[in-house]
């Protein structure tokens, strides 16, 4: 692994880690304004970036030996992790205040398609690199 490779892993280490914890005081803040509604889409809201993006982030950094992601496949899960999260703050927000919106559900769902494509090309990429 190249030191270019290694700052790339420490620095998807650290802003996953810095999202999971930007949206667990989002959370807390939101919270304590929200009248004692509760969403669990607000109150799980840092788990899509802890388990989705930290814990992978983390692994590929710790076990180098693994093969790394294409950028556009890294692209395409980055941008589906991106995308549910957001629908799920959004998702809150909507709960949280009354309302409801269908435009949130579609980006929940271009957030799993996206990550699914970067999921599907990092394992065409893995099964590619078994091969040789």
């Amino acid at each position: 692994m190249s030191i270019s490779e290694n700052k790339k892993g420490k620095k998807e280490v650290v802003t996953y880690l810095c999202i999971t914890i930007f949206c667990l005081v989002f959370f807390l803040i939101y919270d304590q304004f929200s009248h004692g509604v509760r969403s669990r889409y607000m109150t799980y809201l840092f788990a899509l970036p802890l388990v989705l993006g930290l814990f992978p982030a983390v692994i590929l950094f710790v076990f180098q030996e693994i093969p790394r992601r294409s950028q556009m496949s890294a692209n395409l899960y980055h941008s589906g992790v991106a995308a549910m999260t957001v629908s799920s703050l959004l998702r809150g927000i909507f709960v949280i205040a009354g309302i409801g919106s269908v435009y949130q559900e579609y980006l929940m769902i271009a957030g799993i398609i996206l990550l699914l494509a970067g999921l599907i090309l990092y394992m065409a990429g893995l099964v590619s690199y078994m091969r040789h």
